[in-house]
């Protein structure tokens, strides 16, 4: 393969790494808004909102990645001979890696914060939901004994004596 060849996947490569870069910086946005949506707990829809916008990144994120690979298995062989001449590119691409990984890092520990928070508000809504249907059974109860009170169940009387 030609130099020319090798520096286009390169290129190619350093564009993919910039798009999953950017990508990852739209999905930690998103959950910085996903985090206010739960602690206004009354904005589901948002929320909602905001999970489908994360899918669709997480998509795009795994065509780049697939693709990413793809191109880098067809170079990784001439790319060791291709190393001085491509000096500039190797290091941005191991910059843009370490800046990627550094966001994994940081949208996994605000996705376990979400978590966490979701996990709380479902439990304060079960509880809310407990009590209310306690509410409504002692209601009833508190009916059917009043609806009782005005009748007298039918008396027998032996007559036998």
């Amino acid at each position: 393969m030609k130099m020319a060849e090798i520096r286009q996947y390169v290129d190619i490569l350093l564009e993919s790494l910039e798009r999953k870069k950017t990508i990852l910086q739209m999905i930690q946005k998103e959950n910085g808004k996903q985090e206010e949506a739960i602690k206004k707990n009354s904005d589901l829809a948002a929320f909602d909102h905001i999970v489908e916008s994360k899918s669709r990144f997480i998509a795009e994120l795994e065509l780049l990645d697939s693709g990413f690979e793809k191109i880098y298995d067809r170079i990784r062989e001439e790319l060791p001979q291709a190393k001085d001449g491509l000096r500039n590119e190797i290091a941005r691409m191991q910059q843009l890696i370490s800046e990627i990984t550094d966001l994994n890092v940081r949208i996994q520990a605000s996705e376990q914060r979400n978590k966490q928070l979701v996990e709380q508000y479902f439990s304060y809504a079960r509880g809310k939901i407990r009590r209310a249907k306690k509410s409504v059974r002692a209601a009833n109860d508190y009916y059917k004994s009043m609806s009782q009170t005005n009748f007298v169940d039918p008396q027998l009387l032996d007559q036998k004596k």
